[in-house]
């Protein structure tokens, strides 16, 4: 059996393993949460994915600021990856009835900060 495993990690495929134990009837893991990116204003382009475990089957679907990118239905866990491109927004695991289960701000962040203006905006001379 251990060549099965090792087979599986040569090509990629590891085993799901649960994240960290969590007291909360929903959990999450998404990743990655922060993105720093060369230029202020551009958005972050990478593969975002998250699982989920509930105690109880629900039915959720995944939301990226307003616009849906996936549903479960009557599941106890979840798993979702998709390369996207994003900026700072809310991911959120919401009910039929809109209601939020699950809530992680995604951040974009810069290597070259703001430039700091030098001089006043406005002048006497």
């Amino acid at each position: 059996m251990p060549g099965f495993w090792l087979l599986l990690l040569l090509n990629g495929v590891t085993p799901q393993v649960p994240a960290a134990a969590c007291a909360a009837a929903i959990c999450w893991d998404v990743s990655p949460q922060i993105c720093v990116t060369e230029q202020r204003d551009q958005s972050c382009r990478t593969q975002l994915q998250l699982s989920w475990h509930s105690h109880t089957p629900l039915s959720a679907c995944l939301f990226l600021a307003e616009q849906k990118l996936h549903c479960w239905h009557d599941e106890t866990v979840g798993h979702w990856q998709q390369l996207l491109a994003w900026q700072n927004a809310a991911l959120t695991l919401r009910t039929a009835d809109n209601r939020v289960l699950l809530h992680t701000d995604l951040q974009v962040l810069s290597r070259k900060p703001a430039r700091r203006r030098l001089s006043s905006p406005w002048s006497i001379f």
